[in-house]
């Protein structure tokens, strides 16, 4: 059968008919986040809420029972080493309470005492510390060592300086508890020279008043919180985290220390408490969770005692990883994928990935630096669809 040329225009354009009815009706691009395959840094991090407290601080407390005079100090207000922070008088000792006041002085001698041994113990860690930054700094300069241990032995170093500085400042405490304990005893004694003679109580330490627990004149037993003294600029930070992830911290690791309206803080970790300790969730589950110490680099101002904190505790941290948006990947099998865009297509493609950080994730092989990929797909995006990026 012969076509004619009539025949063939007419079957053309028919063609181009239904070609353009279904170029009309094809579903449009999806419209999709997008974005790029790069390369910087990348941090691996612990993200916990975390409080300030003051490093070098005593509870200066009622060494036995008796009338406190009203006090004339105030939150804030500055305090020497003996300088006094509250005026007691001694009840009358009956024999018995005369012989707890007896064993008193024994106790708090017996603190005097172990407050020294741990002053020799922590001294005995710090020229352990001292030792190996040494050897640290040494293995560093030959290239033998990494400068992250490096700056781990240099940190410790600085932990255990302060360690000692609060075990000294524990021995003058104990010392100054001591001495104020056998005052008492001697004021209460009616037999005794002293008899009636107020107690002056003392500061162990230089600080400034962090709290006043008793302004008024009124009667207080032994033992009852009046003061407590610190120095604002010896400030630490505590947060706690999941016994599981505590594994993966070390003594010396930067952390960094965020409030609202300021840069981050830096810090570093001075000391894991090797025992947990049970917590309730806001979701209403036990979990065994441990305290992480921090300490800071240098004075802070604008904190003080129990502030509320972010801290981030970095595990890890690389200056060139091939990275993409965590939210870009999609599970695959027993692995991951991610949606590649080219011209205008969403190409599914296998990745492999290794370390993750709070937004992105290490890239180990799968795509190549630049590559745009879809971040957050549903269930609409589909290997070999359309996509359109979004405004």
């Amino acid at each position: 059968m012969r076509v004619t040329r009539s025949q063939v225009l007419w079957i053309v354009g028919a063609a181009a008919a239904v070609g353009i009815v279904v170029w009309r009706l094809r579903p449009a691009p999806l419209e999709v986040e997008i974005a790029p395959v790069t390369v910087g840094t990348l941090r691996v991090t612990l993200e916990e809420d975390g409080l300030t407290r003051v490093r070098h601080h005593v509870e200066i407390a009622a060494p036995v029972s008796g009338r406190v005079d009203e006090n004339r100090l105030a939150a804030g207000d500055s305090v020497e080493v003996g300088g006094v922070v509250a005026t007691l008088h001694p009840s009358p000792l009956d024999p018995r309470s005369r012989a707890e006041a007896q064993a008193l002085v024994a106790q708090a001698a017996s603190r005097t005492q172990e407050a020294r041994a741990q002053v020799q113990q922590v001294q005995l860690l710090l020229d352990e510390a001292r030792r190996d930054r040494v050897r640290a700094r040494r293995l560093a300069t030959e290239g033998a060592l990494p400068d992250r241990e490096r700056e781990q032995a240099e940190a410790l170093v600085l932990a255990r300086e302060r360690e000692l500085d609060a075990a000294n400042a524990r021995v003058s405490a104990a010392r100054e508890g001591e001495r104020a304990t056998r005052a008492t005893l001697l004021g209460a004694d009616p037999g005794g020279r002293a008899a009636g003679v107020p107690v002056l109580v003392r500061s162990p330490i230089r600080g400034r008043v962090l709290r006043l627990f008793e302004a008024h004149d009124r009667v207080v037993v032994a033992g009852t919180p009046l003061v407590e003294v610190g120095d604002p600029g010896s400030l630490e930070v505590i947060s706690d985290i999941l016994s599981r992830d505590a594994s993966h911290v070390a003594v010396g690791m930067r952390l960094e220390v965020r409030t609202s309206g300021r840069a981050p803080i830096v810090a570093h970790v001075s000391r894991v408490e090797p025992a947990a300790f049970t917590k309730r969730s806001a979701l209403g589950v036990d979990e065994q969770r441990v305290n992480v110490i921090g300490s800071f680099e240098a004075p802070v101002s604008g904190l003080g005692d129990g502030f509320e904190v972010d801290v981030s505790i970095i595990l890890w941290e690389g200056a060139q990883v091939l990275r993409v948006p965590s939210a870009a990947l999609v599970p695959l099998d027993s692995g991951w994928a991610v949606y590649r865009v080219e011209d205008g297509v969403a190409r599914r493609v296998p990745v492999t990935i290794g370390r993750r950080g709070a937004r992105d994730v290490e890239l180990l092989g799968g795509v190549s630096p630049g590559a745009l990929v879809i971040v957050r797909p549903d269930e609409r995006v589909r290997d070999g669809g359309r996509v359109r990026a979004l405004p």
